[in-house]
């Protein structure tokens, strides 16, 4: 284990490092906050009208149909580990437990031969190292050079789930947002990506796309490989809806699942930009420097105990930023995502952030007040007017009967009118049956598609 002092020392280093690295919009940190904030809240929008629930799933709106989730997967680093890359957990034989959620990208439940990108999130718990999120996805690059472009394409995609809504999305609205250059350019990366055939996610590479600091070592980009050995992958089974589940629970109950940690290290902003997250790191520019073994052991996924682990996994938030600074995201895309989970931590508790108030995170996080200290206002819970349209509505349509939306904003209107007796005793319907969740809960069903 590295040295306390040691540590503190590192730590103090590389929290400025980052700066030789990075290009700020405006010119410097704060001015690009001020437009990252905006960008933020915006994609909170987008994330509050494409899914309703807790704050893991607000944070993963884009990646709603999980295919695996486990916590007792293991992550060692390779015995020979090169010197410079020995920075804080990463040290030569260090072995620490991890949870793994393998999913879709998109926001939408589709069938598993559906055209999409995967993703893959691991935490790895590194003990007095603190906790590190990896997250990747199924292909080298982004489809976003930077936030503004993210926000743009999420906007123009949110909650497209037909063939023609999802044209309407990339033909017109993402070039009207974008210019069509850029759109053309970031349809490309899609449909490149989309049209691989998937028949297992063992046997998938995951790209991390943005760059994160690795000690002194300088930015790396990370990859997640199939180990060597190990069964092909099967050919797509396209009359079952969830087979990528259903071949990962065969793989499982025969042997474990491996996948190669391996880094490519930071040349200079030319071949390896740090900033623009559509451009990847060539192989033939940076060699891929294996580093560890990410091992999800074998086990039965229909057993009880699986299915309690699907549930705690899809409590999380996976994010970037659960590191330490020695391991710090970088890149516009990166601190877009700081950016984006503040604000939707800050919409969860009904917060109503401004920019100055936001800027705070750039100076070390201190303790804030508790809620109950800071004052209501009044139009934090609904406009006057929409109350008053909400009461004249519920006098006719009561709020339990309405549909989510409408029904709670009438919730928290005030004196809304209550389900009668009656009413209690037929099937939850409207806002009511949502709420009380008339789908099924996670568990053995997360994996079905809702019919």
């Amino acid at each position: 284990m590295v040295d306390t002092a040691q540590h503190e020392r590192s730590t103090l280093r590389h929290t400025a490092s980052f700066l030789r690295y990075e290009r700020y919009e405006g010119g410097s940190l704060e001015a690009e906050r001020l437009v990252l904030d905006k960008l933020a809240h915006e994609l909170v929008g987008v994330e509050r009208a494409s899914r309703h629930g807790g704050p893991a799933h607000l944070l993963r709106t884009f990646r709603a149909k999980p295919t695996l989730g486990v916590d007792n997967a293991r992550l060692r680093f390779h015995d020979d580990l090169p010197e410079a890359l020995r920075v804080g957990y990463a040290q030569p034989g260090a072995e620490y437990p991890a949870v793994v959620r393998l999913s879709h990208a998109s926001g939408t439940e589709r069938p598993d031969a559906a055209p999409d990108l995967r993703g893959m999130a691991v935490r790895v718990q590194a003990g007095p190292e603190g906790t590190h999120d990896l997250l990747a996805t199924s292909f080298p690059v982004s489809h976003a050079a930077d936030a503004r472009e993210y926000v743009a394409f999420a906007k123009a995609m949110a909650g497209a789930g037909s063939a023609a809504e999802q044209a309407f999305g990339l033909l017109v609205k993402l070039p009207l947002a974008v210019g069509w250059s850029t759109a053309a350019r970031m349809r490309r990366n899609v449909h490149t990506a989309a049209r691989h055939t998937v028949g297992s996610l063992a046997r998938e590479t995951f790209w991390s796309c943005g760059a994160i600091l690795w000690g002194d070592a300088g930015p790396v980009r990370y990859q997640l490989r199939p180990a060597p050995g190990g069964t092909p992958a099967p050919p797509p089974d396209r009359g079952d809806p969830d087979y990528l589940h259903r071949e990962l629970t065969q793989r499982l109950f025969t042997g474990d699942i491996c996948f190669e940690l391996c880094v490519q290290r930071y040349l200079d902003e030319h071949r390896t930009p740090v900033e623009d997250g559509s451009v990847e790191w060539q192989e033939s520019d940076t060699p891929l420097v294996p580093v560890a073994l990410l091992t999800v052991p074998r086990q039965d996924l229909d057993a009880a105990a699986a299915h309690s682990a699907v549930c705690r996994v899809e409590q999380l938030a996976f994010n970037p930023w659960h590191t330490t600074d020695e391991f710090r995201p970088l890149g516009n895309l990166n601190r877009a995502r700081k950016a984006a989970y503040e604000a939707s931590g800050a919409q969860l508790l009904g917060l109503r952030l401004t920019p100055a108030e936001t800027l705070t995170s750039v100076a070390p996080l201190i303790p804030v007040a508790p809620l109950t200290s800071v004052a209501p206002r009044r139009d934090a819970v609904l406009p006057a007017p929409v109350r008053a349209a909400l009461g004249l509505v519920t006098r006719y349509v009561p709020w339990h009967r309405l549909p989510l939306p409408a029904g709670l904003r009438g919730l928290v209107a005030p004196c809304p009118s209550l389900p009668r007796a009656g009413d209690l005793l037929k099937p939850p319907t409207g806002a009511l049956g949502q709420v009380l969740g008339r789908s099924p809960s996670p568990g053995p069903s997360a994996y079905r598609r809702s019919g």
